[in-house]
């Protein structure tokens, strides 16, 4: 069940306030808490399933700093961007600009169709009155 709170905000050029849908904090999830979950659904032991999960954390770093995308089975895909601060010019461009790189993930169709409100449960934590302040 994903949790939401309904929260106020102004627009700034408008002024005028309208309520959005906001998660709510989530309990994180460890790769203890993965791995016996895994356990659970096949004959593998929580230490054997930890050991595959850690290894496959190590890969998946591994080709990301090497500028692959990896495509994560029907779950979706994940690739590697740059970020750098930016030159005037590409002559002024120098690789001390260079920041790091981030990570996009991208999901599948079959997991963007079991995204949708049609596969999820919602409930509000909250609900504010109209006159509620909260998000000036």
């Amino acid at each position: 069940m994903f949790k939401y709170r309904i929260i106020g905000r102004k627009n700034p050029q408008t002024k005028e306030k309208k309520f959005y849908a906001q998660g709510e904090p989530v309990n994180p999830v460890s790769l203890s808490d993965i791995a016996n979950e895994i356990s659970g659904m096949c004959t593998l032991t929580a230490h054997d399933i930890k050991a595959v999960l850690s290894a496959l954390d190590e890969a998946l770093l591994r080709h990301v700093v090497n500028g692959d995308s990896i495509r994560f089975g029907d779950f979706g895909s994940f690739h590697p961007r740059i970020v750098s601060k930016g030159a005037d010019t590409p002559e002024e461009f120098e690789p001390s600009l260079l920041e790091g790189i981030r990570i996009r993930y991208t999901p599948s169709a079959n997991t963007q169709r079991k995204l949708s409100k049609k596969f999820i449960t919602f409930q509000c934590v909250n609900k504010p009155e109209a006159t509620d302040e909260s998000g000036e």
